[in-house]
């Protein structure tokens, strides 16, 4: 019959054949511990059958060791061999044994049983203070935000599964992956989580590969150890992605991983400092170099497929709102004169600040003078202290520039503001360019009203009138000494 699968006995089948042919090519990252796995079932039409245990192995065997079978399975049977066949098998369960009776036999001394060793899973390294609790949501980062919070309450949902968080160093990308971590570490305290940098991975994958090449060391026990790691985990949170881009075969290798984990309905979270979109292509170290020595963001191709079917959540720079609401929680610590404490906390919100770490900095400096110097903190103290001290950092105030500032906070321009033009989109703007000319520098009423194209009566009569203003206007009075704020830093 054609279709017949013959078995070949352990001595006449080719499988240990082609396994010696494969194992001297062979230069993979699993290695025998991937070999190990296959088994040969026999030949069916000149097609060799193969099986594995699961998905991922399947996969690895078809990328990394495709063409090798081929070529081995061709050397050994040579034309009668067309292809091979790979399928999934589960391992079978042990055939229970017959019971027959037998006669009574002495008595066998118990032996003392050895206890099973436990391994113990390693402890997550995650910062204490790193919780969703802790987070500041805002508009600049409220969907990442609720995208994290919703896969520690229902890791493995595919509709956010791979989950790719990707903004600027200091934005909140570590924060919100320990977030889910340390959720769902105290919710579910059986799930396997792994969370670790992308430098982590890389050092795993590459001890063992250069085991592997060296032949050098228990290859065999760090291939198990990695798989044991990152195969059998329920959530894998891994930050700053990015960083893997000189490493080819990494890439590579976390690309199986998340297909694996994916398959089997297991969480994977990513960061990165960039959108999948701004990554160039490489395949080759030598195309990775070149874009690395270029600033370019690369990888590979067999990575970018699955980083581009992630859901991809950012992270902006911190708004005004998000910036005065984190240095209310980050500052409860500093001793600000109490009279001062809100108009202090608006005045360091007000420059905009390009990440979170730069805020903490700027904290940490100001308790520190206030521990070492015994400078006491009020709103002057602080003003001075967060000035500039590179001389070439800290520009006088001119009247030019205070007009610029100003034009631009009401989104208008410097034009607008010297021309004829008395409607309210103007005109407000104008008399508060003119307020805090003449309050922010020394320049006299006839240079002020030469700026605006006025005469100094006329700028005697915009400050008084928007003094009147600011009066009965609290919001209005608010914006302008934000302004002003804006212009002291």
């Amino acid at each position: 019959m054609s279709n017949t699968v013959s078995i070949f006995d352990v001595v006449e089948s080719p499988w240990q054949s082609v396994l010696e042919l494969v194992r001297q090519e062979c230069n993979d990252f699993f290695g025998d511990a991937i070999i190990d796995t296959v088994n040969f079932e026999g030949m069916s039409d000149g097609y060799a059958l193969l099986t594995v245990p699961d998905e991922l192995r399947e996969n690895w065997v078809k990328v990394h060791y495709g063409d090798l079978l081929r070529k081995a399975f061709k050397t050994v049977l040579g034309t009668n061999f067309k292809d091979y066949r790979i399928r999934q098998v589960a391992h079978s369960a042990p055939v229970p044994e017959i019971q027959i009776a037998a006669p009574m036999a002495p008595p066998i001394p118990a032996v003392p049983r050895v206890k099973r060793v436990v391994k113990r899973r390693p402890k997550l390294n995650l910062y204490p203070n790193y919780t969703f609790e802790n987070f500041i949501e805002g508009e600049c980062n409220s969907t990442a935000y609720k995208a994290c919070k919703a896969v520690s309450e229902n890791p493995g949902d595919p509709a956010l599964n791979p989950l790719f968080v990707y903004g600027a160093s200091g934005l909140g990308k570590t924060h919100l992956l320990q977030s889910i971590a340390a959720s769902v570490q105290k919710n579910r305290p059986a799930a396997n989580i792994v969370y670790c940098h992308a430098y982590d991975f890389l050092r795993d994958a590459t001890a063992v590969a250069k085991a592997l090449k060296g032949r050098t060391g228990n290859v065999r026990e760090m291939a198990e150890a990695f798989q044991e790691k990152y195969e059998k985990c329920d959530i894998l949170l891994l930050d700053d992605v990015q960083l893997l881009e000189k490493g080819i075969q990494t890439q590579e290798r976390l690309a199986i991983l998340i297909r694996h984990l994916r398959a089997v309905g297991k969480q994977v979270v990513l960061s990165c400092d960039c959108h999948p979109s701004k990554f160039t292509i490489a395949d080759t170290r030598e195309d990775a170099k070149k874009c690395v020595s270029s600033g370019i963001r690369c990888v590979s191709t067999k990575l970018l497929a699955p980083i581009e079917s992630c859901v991809a959540v950012g992270i902006d720079e911190p708004d005004l709102q998000t910036r005065m609401r984190l240095i209310q929680k980050m500052a409860i610590s500093v001793p600000f004169v109490d009279r001062d404490r809100d108009e202090i906390y608006r005045f360091l919100s007000i420059p905009r600040r390009q990440n979170v770490r730069v805020i903490e900095g700027m904290l940490n400096w100001l308790g520190a003078m206030n521990l070492f110097c015994q400078e006491n903190l009020d709103l002057n103290a602080v003003k001075r202290l967060t000035a500039p001290n590179d001389s070439s950092a800290r520009s006088e105030l001119t009247l030019k520039g205070i007009a610029e500032t100003v034009a631009f906070e009401f989104d208008t321009d410097l034009i607008s503001l010297g021309s004829k033009r008395q409607d309210a989109g103007v005109a407000l703007p104008r008399k508060v360019a003119m307020f805090l000319c003449r309050e922010m520098t020394t320049e006299s009423l006839q240079n002020v009203g030469a700026m605006f194209n006025r005469d100094y009566a006329t700028v005697i009569a915009a400050i008084q009138s928007l003094k009147k203003q600011m009066d009965k206007d609290e919001s209005l009075a608010r914006r302008v000494q934000d302004i002003r704020y804006l212009l002291e830093a």
